[in-house]
């Protein structure tokens, strides 16, 4: 087996690694894995002089990461010394678990995910996928770092648990320090990079962001060219991804457009980004038609991270083919809420719907842009109702404080209160007022307000204007 000599390895990492004979041929090196399944190597193949130096600087600058924000990407540990005897570059790091696999084996198109969902798995996995995808850019930007590679190659991922990690950062880009080492792939490069040669920065990240995200969530590349702009087929492809880079759903121009886009993914539709929850509509417009050709316009990855993880509540379940999807409160009437998987409509009982407020000032409330599809059965947990909150990456942990139960003599849903202390509601008028301790509950009419106890987030029940 050959073995590898480390540089001044940290704890934890031994200074001397076997690896097997199995390895993965790239463009600029190869990887190999230790013989006791818990690293992998990089080995270059004709690295550039300075690369040891940028090399150090990189596991420097992401040393004293926190494991919740390192669980989101590959840092180097260590520099290589020897190879079997042999002065080489490279550097060892931590090795992905063998279940995680190419988000591309999982998105590249709807036939892809079909024979996941086949499998029982829901689009809920891919959303939770998308949201360590924009963590992974979160922490890299956090850093003062660009990755310049964004694309569905470049993340493996365990479907199963919704997890995402990031690879290549030994090539990530710092401004007038570490240069960017590629330009990116066709398809998710920002268009200034094909248009005027643009360097990859963290403006350009957010493109390729954004189109990775959105690949992940409808499984396709929205800004797909679909006619020909040049005889020979590269120079149309660089004008279809540069020049005439266009979203697929734009509003006045459908040069991109397929026809099936908005049709049941089951009846040979394409997913709309319109499925999405209203906050990730907008990140979409933001990024991909004010922000395409204004790169300054393009939404943070900490606005996706934000988005992506408040939609996870926003999830119905359809009663016809099982799937999850955004529940599209947002239209109306309501016989226009239909599964954008098999077309089927949503059925009676209709969720209810609560959109959160806190209290800034003694008194005053004011909503956070964070709403909450709940339907029979649904579980309310401590972060939905705790102020400076968010959804966290996994509810294992997270404290039940109450629930929904449909009452179906009223024809109206109750939650409640399993925590203790005294939850509050108000009827819009004024009029009635409800109150619940431990075991008890309160109605959730359109218009009422509950309040969840002193110091917590209020809600209000969005009227349904159907």
């Amino acid at each position: 087996m050959p073995k590898i000599v480390l540089q001044n390895p940290p704890s934890g990492v031994p200074p001397e690694v076997e690896v097997t004979e199995e390895v993965k041929i790239g463009g600029e090196g190869a990887v190999y894995f230790s013989t006791d399944g818990r690293f992998a190597v990089k080995v270059y193949h004709q690295p550039h002089p300075d690369k040891e130096k940028l090399l150090q600087y990189v596991m420097k600058l992401f040393s004293t990461l926190p494991p919740e924000q390192e669980r989101f990407l590959l840092r180097p540990l260590a520099l290589v010394e020897t190879m079997d005897g042999h002065k080489r570059v490279g550097f060892i790091m931590r090795r992905v678990p063998p279940e995680y696999r190419e988000l591309m084996a999982y998105v590249l198109n709807a036939r892809y995910a079909a024979e996941q969902f086949q499998q029982g798995k829901t689009w809920a996995r891919y959303l939770k996928v998308a949201r360590s995808i924009a963590n992974a850019i979160v922490v890299l930007h956090g850093k003062g770092c660009a990755h310049s590679d964004i694309h569905f190659r470049n993340f493996l991922v365990n479907l199963d648990e919704g997890e995402a990690v990031m690879l290549e950062i030994d090539g990530v880009v710092v401004a007038g320090f570490l240069p960017p080492q590629v330009a990116g792939m066709m398809g998710f490069m920002a268009p200034e990079i094909l248009t005027r040669g643009e360097r990859p920065n963290e403006r350009t990240d957010r493109h390729s962001l954004a189109v990775l995200i959105l690949h992940t969530l409808l499984f396709r590349n929205v800004m797909q060219p679909l006619i020909e702009y040049d005889p020979d087929p590269n120079k149309s492809e660089e004008l279809g991804w540069g020049e005439h880079a266009l979203f697929s759903e734009h509003p006045h121009d459908h040069r991109h457009r397929p026809r099936n886009v908005g049709l049941p993914l089951y009846r040979r539709g394409a997913l709309s980004y319109r499925m999405l929850t209203p906050a990730l509509q907008r990140l979409t417009e933001r990024a991909l038609i004010e922000g395409l050709r204004d790169p300054e316009k393009r939404p943070s990855a900490r606005e996706w991270e934000e988005a992506l993880a408040c939609a996870y509540d926003e999830l119905w379940g359809c009663g016809h083919c099982g799937q999850h999807f955004p529940y599209p409160y947002w239209l109306h009437p309501p016989q226009r809420r239909t599964c954008p998987f098999c077309g089927e409509r949503c059925r009676p009982p209709l969720p209810i719907v609560l959109e959160l407020y806190e209290e800034r000032q003694r008194s005053s409330f004011f909503p956070i842009g964070r709403r909450i599809v709940l339907g029979h059965g649904f579980k309310i947990f401590s972060d939905m109702i705790e102020p400076a909150r968010k959804p966290p990456l996994t509810r294992r942990s997270e404290r039940v404080v109450g629930h929904v139960e449909w009452d179906g003599r009223q024809g109206r849903y109750r939650v409640v209160n399993d925590e203790g202390g005294e939850w509050t509601a108000r009827s819009p008028d004024l009029t009635r007022r409800f109150s619940a301790r431990k075991g008890e509950s309160v109605p959730l009419g359109p218009g009422f307000m509950i309040r969840f106890g002193d110091g917590k987030r209020l809600a209000h029940v969005c009227e349904d204007r159907g």
